[in-house]
């Protein structure tokens, strides 16, 4: 295998697997945040931050710091436009949503 081959197998890294738990998180943003968050498909004039990398910051686009814990507020109990999702998430799947937006995946 001559040098430039070597140099391409070597970078190709595949990315890695989410867990059952990131999988479910990715499910959930898919099925209740993408709407607004990644696809703005309710056409809102102010689009909302796509949280798939809202960990890859020290801070939200509110200032605040970029924790489970400010995040979790936030979802639960909505900001702005945002609504409230306090009663409709569990813990288990607010747990699965967070892990996912912690991978970055897209």
């Amino acid at each position: 295998m001559g040098a430039g081959m070597a140099l391409a197998v070597a970078g190709c890294h595949s990315a890695p697997s989410p867990t059952p738990q990131q999988a479910d998180g990715k499910h959930l943003y898919t099925v209740r945040c993408a709407h607004c968050h990644q696809d703005n498909d309710l056409a809102l004039k102010k689009v909302p931050p796509d949280l798939r990398t809202v960990f890859e910051r020290k801070t939200l686009p509110s200032g605040a710091a970029a924790t489970d814990a400010e995040v979790q507020r936030v979802v639960l109990g909505g900001k702005g436009m945002m609504p409230a999702f306090t009663g409709r998430f569990t813990q288990e799947q607010m747990a699965g949503l967070l892990a996912y937006l912690h991978t970055g995946l897209r």
